[in-house]
């Protein structure tokens, strides 16, 4: 039995807009309410889900039933931010929201988990999230990958889990184990994360996942470059890095920046032990991918390297992203270790974890050669990279040149932040 923690649990999430207001009191919520999430939670000190949102969007919260039961666990806390700005990217605003809601946790030294307003926990998340935080970890990442909102849904459907009442309306909880909801999540990848799957044809010029499917399995093996904090410890910081919300978003370097003095980090390999499913309707526009003939999955592999190398991910994501990740509907079993061992052969022939060489060596003569032989094409390939975004997103660069020479002070920063991101790189 885990006793009381001496400091509180803050949940973080920013939206405006119906579209995710709905979606944050059928399915966010109600998944909070399950009964190994915030039922199970102990603290001495009141805990708080802090909501950046807009008055309006306030106003429509309050008044849910669903937020009413809430409230018997955590104590709902409003940020106000404006409403978006036409023009301005939403990513941009919901950073607004972000550090607000960051400031409040680290000058409160709280535990904070962060949400998205359109996901959904599985039952026994926050139990255990409360048993890492007594255990010290100061720091829990799961892999944040993107689903398909309506084959998502389906397949929840199909199991029995999502019913047509009104949760919003019941205040009924959202319970789903873990193993019921990768089962659901791994037949329902939304078709951005399809196209990141290390055998799948083509390329990409950002590609933050890398997975492989389990043959005969429900569940995919993942290694990430892009990561949800499900714990921060904010008491455990001696100082507070806000910078990254000037001109990202929270998964930018947000982590990197405030990640430096924590002795105890802590990665979810595991799905039993807790998983996050977030999502995006199919209809949007797909990924559009890049073909090179006659080379066809090399280059989409040596393309991985030069990415996994550019400022867009920073050393803190390329160290984590060596830990294999298991998603997994049923029990593990012995074609796992397989799969783990091709896939970190193959990661390793094409990218570096931090602080090592290019030149690294195998005990395997046949095997040193191809690495080596891999790791020289991908340096030339991030030589090359800046001409290839000038090529594939001519368009956008033309516009934004002309705006620059125009005198437009935005564009002139904009174009010296991606060139930073995009046309550098970090060994």
């Amino acid at each position: 039995m885990i006793g009381a923690l001496d400091r509180p649990f803050y949940f973080i999430v920013v939206l405006w807009g119906e579209r995710f207001r709905d979606y944050f009191l059928e399915y966010c919520v109600p998944s909070l309410l399950a009964p190994q999430n915030l039922p199970a939670l102990a603290t001495r000190q009141q805990s708080k889900i802090l909501i950046a949102t807009t008055t309006t969007d306030w106003a429509v919260l309050q008044a849910a039933p669903v937020f009413s039961v809430l409230q018997r666990y955590v104590m709902p806390v409003h940020l106000e931010i404006p409403p978006c700005p036409v023009g301005r990217s939403s990513y941009d605003h919901m950073s607004l929201g972000h550090k607000l809601a960051c400031e409040m946790a680290y000058h409160d030294a709280a535990y904070t988990t962060l949400l998205t307003p359109d996901c959904i926990v599985s039952d026994g998340t926050v139990a255990r999230l409360q048993q890492l935080a007594a255990d010290g970890c100061q720091l829990v990442i799961a892999p944040a990958v993107r689903f398909g909102e309506e084959p998502l849904f389906a397949q929840l459907r199909k199991l029995g889990l999502l019913t047509d009442s009104n949760r919003s309306l019941s205040g009924a909880p959202l319970a789903i184990s873990s193993r019921q909801m990768v089962h659901a999540a791994v037949n329902a990848l939304h078709s951005e994360t399809l196209a990141y799957e290390w055998d799948a044809p083509g390329f990409l010029l950002i590609v933050p996942t890398a997975w492989w499917r389990v043959p005969g399995e429900n569940g995919i093996l993942v290694h990430n470059l892009t990561w949800a904090p499900m714990l921060l410890d904010y008491g455990a910081l001696a100082a507070h890095n806000t910078s990254t919300f000037a001109r990202w978003t929270f998964d930018g370097d947000y982590l990197f920046k405030n990640s430096q003095e924590l002795k105890r980090i802590h990665v979810v390999q595991d799905s039993d032990e807790l998983f996050l499913a977030s999502w995006g309707p199919m209809g949007e526009p797909p990924i559009a991918k890049h073909h090179i003939p006659l080379l066809g999955k090399l280059a989409a592999k040596v393309q991985f390297g030069a990415n996994y190398k550019s400022a867009f991910f920073d050393r803190f994501k390329r160290q984590m992203f060596f830990v294999p990740v298991r998603w997994h509907g049923l029990p593990l079993n012995d074609k796992w270790p397989e799969i783990e061992r091709r896939a970190m052969t193959e990661l390793l022939r094409y990218t570096t974890p931090p602080g090592e060489s290019i030149f690294f060596q195998t005990d395997q003569a046949a095997e040193k050669w191809r690495r080596l032989g891999a790791r020289l094409l991908v340096t030339l390939f991030v030589m090359l990279r800046p001409a290839f975004i000038m090529i594939y997103h001519r368009q956008a660069v033309w516009r934004k040149l002309r705006q620059a020479a125009s005198g437009d002070r935005a564009a002139i920063r904009q174009l010296f932040w991606y060139a930073r991101l995009f046309g550098s790189n970090r060994y």
